[in-house]
């Protein structure tokens, strides 16, 4: 029974810390405007897989806001997530080979084109 109830303890802390991470962490006292563009919810997609690798690859969408923020705006956003947050899982290294991985993933997508002007 006690078991049981440390279980359901550790399960609502984890609900709650997931709850309570912040959505983006993208600017940075260098250059505040890097991920003007990226929505809150992109944000916290790579967050969560890049630091937790706890979620699938981000999507498609959120990979063309990453490319047209610019790889040095992710590097900067995987520094300061580093600066704040421990990996979860996996070493720092991890961290960095995830980072790279979504970058070369988003980036092989390609930034979305402007649509044809129509005559």
């Amino acid at each position: 029974m006690a078991t049981f109830k440390n279980l359901s303890t550790l399960m609502i802390l984890l609900v709650v810390n997931v709850a309570l991470l912040p959505r983006a962490t993208f600017a940075t006292g260098k250059n505040p405007d890097c991920a003007k563009g990226m929505t809150s919810d992109c944000g916290f997609q790579f967050f969560q897989f890049v630091v937790f690798a706890n979620i699938s690859a981000p999507t498609g969408e959120c990979c063309h806001e990453l490319v047209k923020a610019g790889k040095n705006c992710h590097i900067q956003f995987v520094e300061l997530s580093l600066s704040t947050h421990k990996p979860v899982k996996g070493t720092i290294s991890d961290v960095y080979k995830r980072s790279n991985e979504t970058w070369n993933n988003c980036a092989a997508i390609g930034p979305i084109s402007p649509p044809e002007p129509t005559h």
